[in-house]
């Protein structure tokens, strides 16, 4: 019997920006977001030092990426940070998350790829990730995504 990962009928790269989400998809994300941010709001100071283990990180991570929000050309400048605005947009939705309420699914698909690839390129393997997730968690700006995301 042949692996279901040879399958032909499974996609082989990332979903494109341009291709359009379903509302369950959309929700199913805003939903693991959520769950994160509140297993962050409600863990002790311990639990915190690992937080790549926590079941609602992996849970996050693999629903942006089968979700559509981890996209093949969304980051194609992301190496260069002159190139891409993304940085400075997050810092200014850390600074005032009531801003995410004006931003679209595209800018939204924009920053959760960004702060997902951050954090895969970033983590080196440490327990405590590479700080891009985290960022996202630990400001007001994941309840305000995924706020928005599950409106």
């Amino acid at each position: 019997m042949q692996a279901i990962d040879a399958e032909p009928d499974i996609r082989q790269d990332a979903v494109r920006l341009d291709e359009k989400l379903t509302l369950q998809q959309i929700r199913f994300v805003a939903e693991k977001l959520q769950d994160l941010v509140n297993k962050y709001t409600l863990s002790s100071r311990d639990e915190r030092m690992r937080p790549t283990e926590w079941l609602e990180w992996d849970a996050f991570i693999q629903a942006a990426y089968a979700c559509g929000f981890v996209c093949s050309d969304a980051g194609q400048d992301m190496g260069d940070a002159a190139q891409t605005p993304v940085p400075d947009v997050i810092s200014r939705l850390q600074q005032d998350p009531r801003c995410v309420e004006d931003l679209t699914l595209r800018e939204l698909r924009r920053i959760l790829h960004y702060i997902i690839r951050s954090e895969r390129w970033g983590d080196a393997g440490a327990n405590t990730g590479g700080g891009a997730v985290w960022g996202l968690i630990s400001s007001r700006l994941g309840g305000a995504i995924a706020s928005r995301l599950g409106a």
